[in-house]
């Protein structure tokens, strides 16, 4: 019996201590969150917002379209900033890709650190070493590249380095524009153009005479 009259005076001092044990941590909880100001609880999320209130931007952006010589056009980046339209800039893309799809299926890249559209002009102009890999096999690196923003044509209006299957060109620029045949393209070096053959290497075909 008297086994038993501790156990219930111990349960029952254990059913007011528990409870009252409990409270106490929920008291010094609370105590500890009102410590903190409220502003505080969130502090990445709001310089976010603040970010995006004051320099509004997009993640991700994807644009895609047909030239009038019926090439797909796609371009997409990592982000993408507006631009003012009262003062006629225009938006403003950070790591840019540019992709020409032609009808054949063949494909040109164009990767760039930015880009910006010039919507008087209608051209995409991409800059900060700008890499250029046509369908043909040629690489072409150059510090600016203008690509049309309705018609298949691109160029760079600086100089230029670039690997193809015959060697190596330097060259004052180049213009890569379709050609009549489905998913022909054209692509011209200009301004002082110099090629370091490659041995072994197809010469490239003769320029049509006038």
């Amino acid at each position: 019996m008297l086994g038993d009259s501790a156990h219930s005076r111990l349960v029952g001092t254990l059913k007011v201590a528990l409870p009252l044990a409990a409270l106490a941590l929920l008291s010094t909880l609370f105590l500890l969150s009102r410590g903190r100001p409220p502003e505080s609880a969130l502090p990445y999320a709001q310089v976010d917002i603040d970010t995006l209130l004051r320099d509004p931007r997009l993640t991700a952006p994807t644009y895609s379209g047909v030239t009038r010589e019926g090439d797909e056009v796609i371009f997409s980046a990592e982000t993408a900033f507006p631009g003012a339209p009262e003062t006629g800039t225009g938006a403003r893309a950070v790591a840019p890709l540019l992709r020409l799809i032609g009808p054949a299926g063949t494909e040109t890249r164009v990767e760039a650190q930015e880009a910006r559209i010039d919507p008087a002009a209608q051209l995409l102009v991409l800059t900060g070493e700008v890499r250029v890999q046509t369908a043909d096999g040629y690489r072409i690196a150059s510090a600016r590249v203008q690509a049309s923003l309705d018609r298949s044509r691109m160029e760079s209006p600086g100089a230029v380095t670039a690997e193809g299957p015959q060697g190596t060109i330097a060259a004052g620029g180049f213009t890569l524009t379709r050609g009549d045949a489905p998913g022909q393209e054209v692509l011209v070096f200009n301004g002082g153009v110099k090629l370091l053959y490659r041995p072994g290497a197809p010469l490239p075909a003769p320029s049509p005479s006038p």
